[in-house]
């Protein structure tokens, strides 16, 4: 392992690109943090599907989207498509497992009641299985709502519109109170941008896959659980214990009255043991 490296590539991974949108705090002021919008693969949960191989059971080239171009197939082989693909995400779900981070990532916004919402390329099914299998036992509430290809009348990302329904369903505007966090720039960053919303991108190393660049990603960390403190520090937190809310000033304690709380007081270790 090249130490140096990987320090290196820490260190960039707790910076934020101010001039991409993400105000710094001392040049502008925090938007408020509303809501937070997952990825699954790769984001919530380890990568566990050959898409390349995927892709070719499909007969489609990699350079194309796939489920654009099953969609565009003649039925049969539309439907045939579609059954490599449930029967690969049905063995991805036997070894289904969180990424690092992802856990402490939502309990932090779930403490601070900041809604989470899901957007994949999966199935219903898939979905299902990650809120009952890994998120719930975890303690972890269900994202509301959860966006899967299923949902009819919604585009895959990168179209916005899965974005403007979850923010419509909230009650919310688009905006940079809204945070999209994904590992893949084309669809991930991408999908973000084109709503109009924060991105954080999670470098899993699937940018490298498509061409090494960060898609312009607000921020670019190596792990979820970089985010809070970094969340922290680039917006506002509502609620008893963010960041706008109110210090509290306690009153100074009393003197010490005892001539062993004095000797402690003052650190006098003789004075304290002849107390």
């Amino acid at each position: 392992m090249n130490l140096h490296r990987v320090g290196f590539r820490h260190l960039l991974g707790l910076v934020f690109v101010s001039s991409r949108g993400m105000a710094s705090p001392a040049s502008a002021p925090r938007p408020m943090l509303r809501g937070a919008v997952f990825d699954m693969d790769g984001t919530i949960s380890v990568p566990n599907l050959d898409f390349k191989e995927m892709y070719r059971r499909c007969g489609v080239p990699p350079s194309e989207d796939l489920l654009r171009s099953i969609a565009s197939m003649p039925a049969s082989e539309a439907a045939a498509a579609n059954a490599v693909i449930d029967e690969m995400e049905a063995e991805g779900r036997r070894t289904l497992q969180l990424e690092r981070g992802a856990g402490e990532l939502a309990g932090w916004l779930a403490f601070h009641d900041i809604p989470m919402a899901l957007v994949t390329r999966n199935s219903a099914l898939s979905v299902d299985h990650l809120h009952s299998a890994l998120w719930e036992p975890a303690g972890l509430p269900r994202f509301r709502p959860a966006i899967s290809r299923d949902d009819a009348g919604i585009p895959p990302k990168p179209d916005p519109a899965a974005l403007t329904a979850i923010a419509e369903e909230w009650g919310l505007p688009l905006g940079s109170g809204l945070v999209m966090i994904g590992d893949s720039p084309s669809n991930d960053v991408a999908f973000g941008k084109a709503a109009g919303v924060s991105t954080a991108l999670v470098d899993s190393g699937r940018r490298f896959v498509e061409g090494g660049a960060d898609g312009g990603a607000d921020v670019v960390v190596e792990s979820l659980a970089q985010l809070p403190r970094l969340l922290w520090q680039r917006f506002e937190i509502g609620g008893a214990y963010g960041t706008t809310a109110p210090l509290v000033r306690f009153p100074p304690p009393p003197p010490p009255a005892t001539a062993a709380a004095r000797a402690a007081a003052a650190g006098d270790a003789a004075a304290l043991a002849q107390a």
